[in-house]
């Protein structure tokens, strides 16, 4: 028992020492369990940021898309009038070619002065009519745009 008790000053010591590496080994792993911890918070809300960008790119894509397939119907339109009114000017410069208008308006002004500016009256109504159908689409797109 005499020997317990002279060696207890050296297990106290001991213990001590122990003590004092735990303390250290713990105090550093807390720390690097805190930096850790502010690190996770950080990558989150960066991880939050750019998934709210991914959701705003994803929108922008689906609305160019929308407006990139209204663009090539309308283009398919205009190319459909387009060719129309190309028919209609090559029918027209037909008629011309095989008439002699300057003659026949010379012995029948009213007939064709009239035909003529009620054909013209309802080119330009076309046109104007196209032209408001482009404008009010291009409203459409800058106001999808803006959303």
């Amino acid at each position: 028992m005499l020997s317990f008790i002279r060696s207890l000053p050296f297990v106290g010591i001991a213990l001590l020492f122990a003590w004092g590496a735990h303390s250290f080994i713990v105090g550093g792993l807390n720390k690097t369990v805190e930096q850790q911890q502010r690190q996770i918070d950080v990558l989150n809300q960066q991880n939050v940021a750019l998934q709210s960008a991914a959701e705003i790119n994803e929108n922008t894509i689906r609305n160019l898309e929308e407006s990139n397939s209204r663009q090539i119907a309308q283009i398919g339109d205009l190319t459909v009038k387009a060719n129309e009114w190309e028919r209609q000017a090559k029918e027209a410069q037909q008629i011309f070619k095989d008439h002699n208008f300057t003659k026949l308006s010379r012995l029948r002004p009213g007939m064709i002065e009239d035909r003529a500016n009620n054909k013209t009256a309802e080119v330009f109504r076309a046109v104007e009519e196209d032209s408001k159908d482009i404008a009010n689409l291009e409203d459409v797109e800058r106001q999808s745009d803006n959303e």
